[in-house]
C-alpha cells in the first residue's frame, strides 16, 4: 500500500532542512533558502500543471453542456418554427361557411371527408353535443393531433404550437338556439388584425359593400354583414385578435392573429 505521508512529503518537501544545533541545545532553522529566488520545485510544477489542464477541460465541457448547449437549442427551435410556419396557411383551405349553413351535421362531415380534409372529430369533448372537427395539417396525424389537444393549446411549446396550429382550423356547429357555424383558426401571415379579417372576408366571398366594422367590448376586431344562402337570409361575422390573447404562448410569433368567421341563420 502506498504511504500516503511519505508521497506527499517527496513532493512537495524534497528539500526539507534539518534544524541546525547551534549556542548549545537552542535549535535554528537553515534561513539561507530565504535569500534565494522563490521557485517552485519541478514535481509542483507537474501537479499545478496538471490540475489547470484539468480545470480547463472540466470547464470546456460545463460551458458546452450549458451556455453552447443553450445557444443550440435555441437556434434549433427557431429553425422548427419557421419550418412550420413554411407549410400552407390555415386560410388557404378553410371552408365556406354559407355552403355549409344549411346542411345537417352528417352532411358537414361527407363534405368534409369529399374534400380529404385531415379531420380529428372532437365532437365527444362537447358538452351540449355541437359538432366539433379539427382539420389538421397534412404532415400531423389524427393520432398527434388528439394528444397535443387533449393536453391544451396553451400548454404546448411553440414547435409543438405552430405545428399544430399553421394549416390547420377548428370547425363548430352549434344548433340549440337555432342555427349558428364557426371555423377558427391562427393566422400567421397577414400580421394585422385588420388584414385578416379582410383576408377571410375575400377568401369566404362575402360582399364588402355592405359591411359593419368595430372594436367590441372584448377588444376583438370584427366586421360584419348579411348573405342570401339559397333564399334564407344569414348573418355573417368575421372577428380577429392577437393570437397572443388566446393562446398565451411564450416564443410564438408576435404578429400572429386569431380569426374566427362564423355564420347564423336569421
Amino acid at each position: 500500500m502506498v504511504d500516503l505521508h511519505s508521497l506527499v512529503d517527496k513532493l512537495f518537501y524534497a528539500n526539507r532542512r534539518e534544524y541546525s544545533v547551534r549556542n548549545g541545545g537552542t535549535a535554528y532553522l537553515d534561513a539561507s533558502p530565504l535569500n534565494r529566488p522563490i521557485t517552485m520545485p519541478i514535481a509542483q510544477k507537474i501537479i499545478l500543471a496538471v490540475i489547470i489542464v484539468a480545470a480547463v477541460v472540466i470547464g470546456g465541457f460545463f460551458v458546452n453542456d450549458t451556455v453552447f448547449a443553450n445557444a443550440r437549442a435555441v437556434e434549433k427551435a427557431e429553425k422548427t418554427i419557421a419550418a412550420n410556419l413554411a407549410r400552407p396557411a390555415s386560410l388557404e383551405s378553410i371552408p365556406n361557411m354559407a355552403s355549409l349553413v344549411l346542411l345537417s351535421d352528417d352532411e358537414i362531415r361527407a363534405a368534409f371527408n369529399q374534400a380529404s380534409y385531415n379531420i380529428y372529430d372532437a365532437s365527444s369533448m362537447s358538452e351540449d353535443n355541437s359538432l366539433i372537427l379539427w382539420k389538421m395539417p397534412d404532415d400531423v396525424s389524427v393520432e398527434q393531433a388528439a394528444l397535443m389537444i387533449s393536453q391544451g393549446i396553451k400548454k404546448l411549446d411553440p414547435e409543438q404550437a405552430t405545428l399544430l396550429l399553421n394549416g390547420s382550423w377548428k370547425f363548430e356547429s352549434d344548433r340549440v338556439n337555432g342555427t349558428s357555424m364557426v371555423v377558427r383558426y391562427a393566422d400567421f401571415t397577414t400580421g394585422d388584425p385588420q388584414v385578416a379579417i379582410r383576408s377571410a372576408l375575400e377568401k369566404e366571398g362575402f360582399d364588402a359593400n355592405n359591411v359593419e366594422s368595430g372594436v367590441d367590448d372584448s377588444g376583438n376586431s370584427f366586421s360584419t354583414g348579411g348573405v342570401d344562402v339559397n333564399g334564407t337570409q344569414c348573418t355573417w361575422r368575421i372577428s380577429a385578435v392577437p393570437l397572443s390573447d388566446y393562446y398565451a404562448i411564450s416564443g410564438m410569433p408576435e404578429n400572429a392573429c386569431y380569426v374566427g368567421v362564423r355564420i347564423t341563420v336569421q
